[in-house]
């Protein structure tokens, strides 16, 4: 009896410690069940949030990339976006885009918001913010920015000596020596070098069509053409290089400017203007002989002709412009109604640019037709001393010039002639004075990006 009662006794604690350990037993599983299952749902969570976190990240791009293309294709963006410095407004502050909300963008609950900061010309900075709602009521967002601009230029402003016609030329003979500082020679035709020439050019010699070089000429370039490549003209748009037409210089720009330009000063006819016919410059030519410095910072258009003979020695403090030829040192006598009757000699022609570099001013000697020197320009030791443009309509042509040319800022002209140049030429390219100048520069068609960044 008493070993029956011990045999019960022990399978009671026996089945007492299984069912200890079954429920401990089942207790873990369940514990380790919640967290599988807790685990489970957590990845699953952190998945959906990855994959809207893309989504957010591509819808926020989105904007940004349309956004670029409006800024490249819709006239309203890229109209404000390319607005032109002036002298009123040089950072272009006034333009702006005004931002815009596409509801339904790529997903059926997704959005993105663009807004556009004016940065100065043609800069500005993208934000874009993206919203896509959880079907559970939450939201993703991600804000993407980025700063975009164009580059600002002119298709001269590269190149000391410029040609924009189709088929004409640059042509340099009996020159030694022609020096090219800091840019380039550019023809959309050929480059011809001739009869014992020297051409020193710090950059490249480009020609749309040849360039021509007699056995007894010299060109010390990176030569750029058709017939000629060398290792430095490796790219397509420079071998030959793409054709470039001759922008248009805005002479009614500077014809209103001299109308509200004061030359009260020089003038004994009562007006006030810079505004001249050819009888009335020469007339005042005539009275400020030997030397005549016209105001500074001014535009002075002449209706006509400029002829600068004689042993005149004419200073430009800004901008002179003839509405068809200026002829300089072709004629060595002048006659006249007023005393003295007859006055012969060389003459001289200086241009000063007006203001601080920074103050974007024009300067230069424009015609619409054709520029042409002859052997009486030319007064002790320079014929010219140029701190401006050069620019003609049609042809310029500088030959048998008796002293020294020299030239800060270029010359653009349909078709160049440079020839009997024993006393040398030094041209040093400044692309700024070009740009104000021609006061039309270009934007570049390509958009830069500058800047790019992400927010969550």
């Amino acid at each position: 009896m008493v070993n029956l009662l011990e045999k019960i006794e022990n399978n009671r604690a026996k089945n007492g410690s299984v069912l200890i350990f079954t429920i401990l037993l089942l207790a873990t599983m369940l514990l380790l069940s919640s967290y599988f299952i807790s685990f489970s749902l957590t990845g699953s969570r952190m998945s959906e949030s990855q994959i809207y976190a893309a989504k957010s990240y591509y819808l926020a791009e989105t904007g940004i990339q349309e956004a670029i293309f409006k800024l490249k294709n819709d006239d309203d963006w890229r109209n404000a976006f390319e607005t032109m410095p002036t002298i009123d407004d040089p950072t272009c502050s006034s333009w702006s885009i005004s931002p815009y909300k596409r509801n339904q963008a790529l997903f059926e609950n997704g959005s993105y918001e663009v807004g556009i900061e004016n940065l100065g010309c043609a800069k500005a900075e993208i934000t874009s913010t993206s919203t896509i709602i959880f079907s559970s009521g939450k939201i993703a967002q991600r804000v993407v920015k980025t700063k975009v601009f164009k580059a600002i230029g002119n298709p001269v402003s590269d190149f000391n000596i410029f040609t924009g016609g189709s088929s004409e030329n640059i042509y340099i003979k009996s020159t030694d020596p022609l020096n090219i500082y800091n840019g380039s020679l550019f023809s959309n035709n050929n480059i011809n070098i001739k009869y014992w020439s020297k051409v020193n050019v710090d950059n490249k010699a480009l020609a749309g069509n040849q360039i021509n070089i007699s056995s007894y000429s010299e060109l010390n370039a990176i030569t750029c053409s058709s017939d000629i490549c060398e290792p430095g003209c490796a790219t397509s748009t420079e071998c030959p290089p793409a054709e470039v037409s001759m922008p248009p210089l805005d002479f009614d720009f500077y014809l209103q400017a001299a109308e509200s330009s004061d030359c009260s000063f020089l003038r004994i006819d009562g007006k006030t203007n810079c505004l001249f016919t050819l009888e009335e410059f020469e007339k005042l030519m005539w009275q400020n002989y030997p030397e005549l410095s016209l105001p500074e910072d001014v535009v002075t258009y002449i209706r006509g002709d400029i002829n600068i003979r004689a042993g005149q020695i004419l200073t430009v403090n800004g901008v002179l412009i003839a509405e068809r030829d200026i002829n300089m040192g072709e004629d060595y006598c002048w006659t006249s109604s007023e005393y003295p009757f007859l006055r012969c000699g060389s003459s001289r022609v200086m241009v000063n640019r007006p203001g601080l570099p920074e103050e974007n001013k024009s300067a230069g000697i424009l015609a619409r037709r054709k520029i042409t020197t002859g052997s009486w320009l030319g007064f002790e030791d320079k014929a010219m001393d140029i701190d401006g443009l050069i620019y003609a309509g049609d042809e310029i042509k500088i030959s048998s010039v008796g002293a020294f040319i020299e030239i800060h800022g270029g010359i653009a002209s349909r078709k160049f002639r440079l020839s009997s140049m024993w006393n040398g030429i030094d041209i040093y390219l400044d692309p700024d004075v070009i740009i104000d100048t021609f006061r039309d520069p270009e934007y570049s068609p390509v958009i830069t990006i500058d800047h790019w960044e992400e927010e969550y």
